[in-house]
């Protein structure tokens, strides 16, 4: 028997993540090397913290599942969309535990620099 990691939409939850460290890291680039300021003096870790927040949101709104009935209806569909045996829902308030924690990092310095 095949036994996978994800049920139904789950695997989304790992796509969501990487779509969200590759956008966040080239807008972030694209400021660092085109602005002043703020912008300039973003690191690694508040990067990471962006793209656990996108993904946050992201995988939030889309942990359910939906259809239009015959009258044109939005009803929610009784699925299950897993990930490593984790809801969406709990890997949305997991992603924003994670990016709590990495923008803690601005306050506390909890993290050495990377170079």
């Amino acid at each position: 028997m095949v036994y996978l990691f994800w049920k139904n939409k789950g695997l989304l939850v790992l796509l969501y993540f990487i779509i969200c460290v590759f956008v966040t890291a080239e807008i972030v680039g694209i400021l660092h090397r085109n602005t002043t300021g703020f912008f300039s003096n973003i690191d690694f870790y508040t990067t990471i913290g962006f793209s656990f927040l996108f993904s946050s949101v992201w995988t939030y709104f889309t942990k359910d599942s939906y259809y239009k009935d015959r009258d044109g209806n939005k009803k929610k569909v009784d699925t299950v969309n897993e990930f490593f045996f984790l809801s969406m829902k709990t890997w949305a308030y997991i992603y924003l535990g994670a990016a709590l924690v990495f923008f803690g990092n601005l306050v506390f310095h909890y993290f050495g620099k990377v170079e």
